[in-house]
């Protein structure tokens, strides 16, 4: 976490993570998820971004699990986090070149509904990503 973030054991101990470390867009739903887990509901695969000591924003993928002594009570909450930053930075470009692809590409989910739509795609069939987005391609198109 050192690495990641910047900031030793020693300058977060005994600090609230919510208050001082996450951004005011995410406190309310990061601490659902810490409340959450310190009642045995544990989360998987929740991104949120934190400010590093340097302030640079990073997005973490977040695995929040219930810490349990000996006799099974709750006495607090593991996070285990994971610098998504770059794979989202990547996730970005790539559907920023499919959209702006010269030939028309189109994606479908496993039930056939449209769930990609360039632009060449909507220039050529004339309907907007909008208007097919989340519709049967088979059925109504």
């Amino acid at each position: 976490a050192m690495r990641l973030v910047g900031y030793s054991s020693e300058e977060v101990m005994g600090h609230s993570l919510v208050q001082e470390f996450i951004t005011d867009d995410f406190k309310t739903a990061v601490q659902t998820v810490l409340d959450q887990a310190l009642q045995g509901a544990e989360t998987e695969n929740f991104e949120f971004p934190l400010i590093t000591k340097n302030g640079v924003r990073i997005e973490v993928l977040l695995n929040a699990t219930t810490r349990r002594d000996e006799q099974g009570n709750v006495i607090g909450v593991v996070g285990i986090g994971q610098d998504i930053t770059g794979r989202l930075a990547q996730e970005r470009e790539y559907t920023r070149l499919i959209d702006l692809a010269n030939a028309p590409i189109f994606g479908v989910d496993t039930l056939g509904r449209v769930n990609v739509w360039n632009q060449c795609a909507m220039r050529l069939v004339g309907y907007s990503s909008e208007e097919v987005m989340g519709h049967s391609l088979v059925q109504e198109f």
